[in-house]
């Protein structure tokens, strides 16, 4: 067997894999929220001590992802993804025992512990084992897999609370996601070909060329601007249409629904696409650019509610065909920082886009300006595009002599 195929053998369960991890670190964020109303009969919380507990949870996560990278550097993607994947997973165990705030405060912080090793662990793990010419659906089915994390999670502690309660419904999401890191760590070794730690002398720099790098900060802003455009979209869309249009909630929900159901469904072929072009960020530069003009169209009203509705169902459609090539780019910038360290940082920007994004749209909202939110929406994008495209004039790190 050639070194390609005996390569390409292995991408499949290797992607199921980290995939599935993926899903179930997305599943772990949702699965304590849609059980405060039981949680509040049943300790005594108020919705601000439980809100709080969410917060430290994406706090946790967010502050320790850079670190977690250079652990990764250390032990390689595989162990630290293990681990991260089990105390992720006992975290959401153990909060179906907390008596009160500060066991479920512990819990939760716990789990964004557990759950800060996903990003940089994963993407080690994919660029290293994954041959060159799959990288792009690699990373789509990567994506694809947290997005499914989203839906699964309610449905799944919701179903079994219905049926044995909230207790029950944490210690199984618990057990599903322990048994799930004891089978990563059983898998064949061979899947995981080409993940190991990295020398010593190279971590010691990864630091200084991290926050020396323009390319490197330039995609960290980048994903700051993409988050910040999307939770416009996300968390405001529904009583902004509603406002603007003058058509029910319901409605309002559906055009919310179409804009990530399309958002989804493009994130497969994207990858494939990914794959077969030469450049990853004109790709992502021109969808960007689509996306945002398409929700200042919406947020004008200069077409019916329903011509409104396949806009923003486009505008969802060409950022989910564009989310591997955004994460090719990143691959393409780290140059002599691992990749897993930089996607640890970049995404750190997300983070940082869900802070700034809705306390902005919400001021537009409260100024009686619904339309405003589409704009800055689309404002956030072109900041984003302009922001990555100058930075690619920027060579990527390179080793220090």
């Amino acid at each position: 067997m050639s070194e390609k195929a005996q390569s390409e053998r292995h991408d499949a369960p290797i992607i199921a894999l980290v995939s599935f991890a993926h899903l179930l670190s997305h599943f772990f964020m949702l699965c304590v929220p849609p059980l405060f109303p039981l949680l509040r009969k049943d300790l005594g919380l108020d919705y601000v001590d439980m809100g709080l507990t969410v917060t430290i949870y994406a706090i946790v996560t967010g502050a320790l992802q850079t670190p977690m990278g250079f652990l990764v550097d250390r032990f390689g993607g595989r162990p630290v993804l293990i681990a991260g994947l089990f105390v992720n997973a006992l975290a959401i165990f153990l909060a179906a025992f907390v008596t009160g705030f500060w066991g479920l405060a512990f819990a939760m912080a716990l789990g964004g512990l557990g759950s800060s090793v996903f990003h940089p662990a994963d993407y080690t793990i994919l660029n290293a084992a994954v041959s060159p010419s799959r990288i792009g659906r690699a990373m789509s089915a990567h994506s694809l897999a947290g997005n499914l994390g989203f839906l699964v999670g309610p449905l799944f502690v919701a179903f079994v609370a219905a049926f044995g309660g909230w207790t029950l419904a944490l210690q199984s999401a618990g057990l599903l996601g322990m048994a799930f890191a004891i089978v990563m760590a059983i898998a064949p070794a061979a899947w995981y070909e080409g993940d190991a730690a990295v020398p010593r002398k190279s971590r010691a720099a990864q630091w200084r060329m991290l926050i020396s790098s323009p390319r490197i900060l330039s995609l960290f802003v980048f994903y700051m601007f993409s988050s910040a455009a999307n939770s416009g979209i996300v968390h405001f869309s529904v009583v902004t249409l509603h406002e603007l249009y003058q058509v029910p909630l319901a409605a309002a929900a559906v055009a919310l629904t179409i804009y990530q159901a399309a958002q989804m469904l493009m994130v497969l072929p994207g990858g494939y696409l990914a794959d077969k072009i030469s450049s990853q960020e004109a790709l992502l530069a021109v969808c960007f650019a689509a996306s945002g003009v398409a929700v200042i169209i919406v947020g004008a009203t200069a077409v019916p509610f329903a011509a409104a509705v396949v806009i923003l169902g486009a505008s969802g459609a060409m950022r989910g065909l564009v989310n591997a090539s955004r994460d090719i780019s990143v691959r393409h910038a780290a140059g002599a920082v691992s990749v897993g360290t930089v996607f640890a940082f970049v995404t750190t920007g997300y983070s940082g886009g869900q802070v700034i994004g809705p306390i902005a749209y919400g001021f537009l909202v409260d100024m009686g300006r619904p339309d405003y939110v589409f704009w800055l929406s689309g404002a956030f994008s072109f900041l984003g595009v302009s922001t990555m495209l100058v930075g690619l004039r920027a060579p990527a790190p390179q080793p220090a002599e």
